[in-house]
């Protein structure tokens, strides 16, 4: 649709690639960004992977501290710890655990020197208590000073292997507390300093994945935090363990290297410090190599990392459009493409396999087809494109409602694309009819999705002012659609109530009975409630105007 004045003074900006919302560019990029921030909130997995706790799963239960004896061959530092448990010892009972954990927050404050044999077996029956409960005793453990302790337990005198595993031990009891309450995650923010300067891998790879773990708990809690995190330098180091998984990668690492492991947890460290950002993700393009980094990983790395790396690029794509037409540059559109299709035919052979690496990359390519403009299409519109198109409508015709909504949004923004080659390729990929079952069945997240869509192909594409054959064939017969695009009208989502008065102008315009099919569907009503509302005055001026000038005294002339 144009993104001139229509009659009735309703206009569909042509820049609808990013659901028709924003009209000015700037508004493109902030809305791309908003969705990506939103999609974090409203997903199942995105909420399963906001916070990580580590467990320590070498133990059933915890004895009483007096009856925990150190096996002398202690466990190599990155693995659970294997005390010996003497026989017949009872856990502890929940109303003891409180105590339990001020005796270990006291026995570490008394373990001299930092970093000695002493220390570490305080240190780690205190991480021992906070990883081994449904619900750990973060409270009690900040209650009684385990913060401060476990801060001064990260920076040993000397540094030798009992210390290393000292300074792994307190950041495994720090990443536990931060999965804890906004208090307890703000306590924990104190580390956040020593934290990051362990990131740089001097102290081994398994430290550094630890500390990135602990920061990305943190940087999971609040928006103030991860700015906090930011302003202490974090992204920089954090981009380059990503870095360093791909120089594995390439090296030929198998999936249990240390490097891939702690790439995996860098990256999805900074894809939640990237929440919300702004100028920080320049941070990360700013490290040589990060970007190819980004790319490779998405197109070769196993799964787990592919995700992680993919959110990353989900965050990237939508911020400043320059970053995303390096990704273009890079030759990102077509690992992505092919990786889509790879995960739907996952997905459908294992379903939650394949739909953790779906939803980040799918958001990555919605935010492509928005805003990478013309060598994007290319690659976006070829003829290499077509399995991941037709993944895209498989994703829509799944019972997800999440992995429907973020499909529905991409066919929008690819049939928005400048001109028809986008509209020809999402129907050639046969979007059409599930985005109709979506748009009549579906809940409002998803239908207002799909109304996106098919106002986009309504439109004959980006640019476009209606398509009077499109819109007879799919709405003429079909008065449930119709009355679901008008209704939207009536929504106290503006988006969704701009869309619906705008589509209905162009029924109104185009379909050869419009005004009869319009009120057929109650659509009077739904304008006048436009009208009549608390919406904007720029929705109640068009709202008016399609009032006067097919219902009213105009209409009459």
């Amino acid at each position: 649709m144009s993104s001139g004045t229509q009659s009735g003074g309703a206009h569909i900006p042509a820049d609808r690639r990013a659901d028709y919302k924003p009209v000015h560019a700037g508004d493109a990029k902030d809305r791309r960004r908003a969705e990506t921030v939103a999609i974090s909130k409203q997903s199942k997995e995105s909420a399963l992977r906001s916070k990580r706790l580590k467990r320590d799963h070498s133990f059933g239960s915890l004895p009483p501290s007096r009856q925990l004896s150190r096996d002398p061959s202690r466990a190599s530092l990155g693995e659970a710890a294997s005390e010996g448990v003497p026989p017949g010892a009872e856990a502890i009972p929940p109303e003891d655990v409180a105590a339990e954990v001020a005796a270990a927050v006291e026995a570490v404050k008394g373990a001299k020197p930092v970093g000695s044999d002493i220390c570490l077996d305080a240190v780690r029956r205190l991480r021992q208590l906070l990883s081994n409960y449904d619900e750990p005793p973060f409270k009690e453990a900040v209650q009684a000073g385990a913060v401060p302790v476990l801060v001064a337990a990260l920076q040993p005198p000397r540094i030798d292997g009992t210390a290393l595993e000292t300074i792994f031990e307190a950041a495994w009891a720090l990443t536990n507390l931060a999965v804890g309450e906004f208090e307890t995650v703000k306590a924990v923010l104190s580390a956040a300093p020593i934290l990051i300067a362990y990131l740089g891998g001097g102290s081994g790879l398994p430290v550094a994945e630890q500390c990135a773990w602990a920061l990305g708990n943190i940087a999971a809690e609040d928006f103030e935090f991860r700015q906090t995190l930011i302003a202490n330098g974090v992204v920089r180091p954090l981009a380059a363990l990503v870095v360093g998984a791909r120089k594995a990668l390439d090296a030929g690492a198998d999936d249990g290297d240390p490097a891939l492991s702690a790439g995996t947890t860098a990256a999805w460290a900074l894809s939640n410090v990237l929440k919300g950002a702004g100028k920080e993700v320049g941070d990360v393009v700013a490290v040589d190599g990060a970007l190819e980094a980004l790319v490779r990983l998405v197109a070769a790395a196993p799964d787990h990392l592919s995700t992680e790396a993919a959110w990353v690029l989900a965050y990237i794509t939508a911020s400043h459009e320059t970053h995303l037409n390096r990704l273009v540059t890079l030759g990102v559109v077509t690992p992505m493409l092919t990786r889509i299709a790879e995960a739907v035919d996952q997905m459908l052979r294992e379903e939650q396999d394949g739909r953790a690496l779906l939803i980040p990359l799918l958001r990555s390519l919605g935010n492509l087809a928005a805003g990478g403009g013309a060598h994007a299409a290319d690659q976006l519109l070829g003829l290499d494109a077509a399995p991941a198109l037709e993944a895209l409508v498989v994703c829509a015709g799944t019972h997800h409602h999440g992995l429907q909504k973020e499909a529905c949004w991409v066919i929008s923004n690819v049939a928005g694309m400048p001109g028809r080659r986008g509209l020809e390729a999402v129907k050639a990929a046969g979007a059409v009819p599930p985005l109709m079952k979506l748009l009549k069945e579906s809940p409002f997240h998803v239908r207002k999705e799909a109304a996106f869509a098919l106002a986009n192909i309504c439109a004959d594409g980006g640019g476009g002012t209606g398509n009077p054959d499109t819109i007879n064939y799919l709405f003429a017969a079909d008065r449930d659609a119709l009355k679901a695009m008008v209704s939207l009208m009536r929504s106290a989502d503006m988006d969704a109530a701009r869309l619906g008065l705008q589509f209905t102008e162009m029924v109104l315009r185009l379909l050869d009975t419009g005004v009869e099919a319009v009120e057929e569907v109650d659509g009077i009503d739904a304008i006048e409630a436009v009208q009549y509302s608390a919406a904007p005055p720029e929705l109640q001026r068009m709202a008016a105007a399609l009032v006067d000038k097919y219902f009213g005294a105009d209409a009459e002339e």
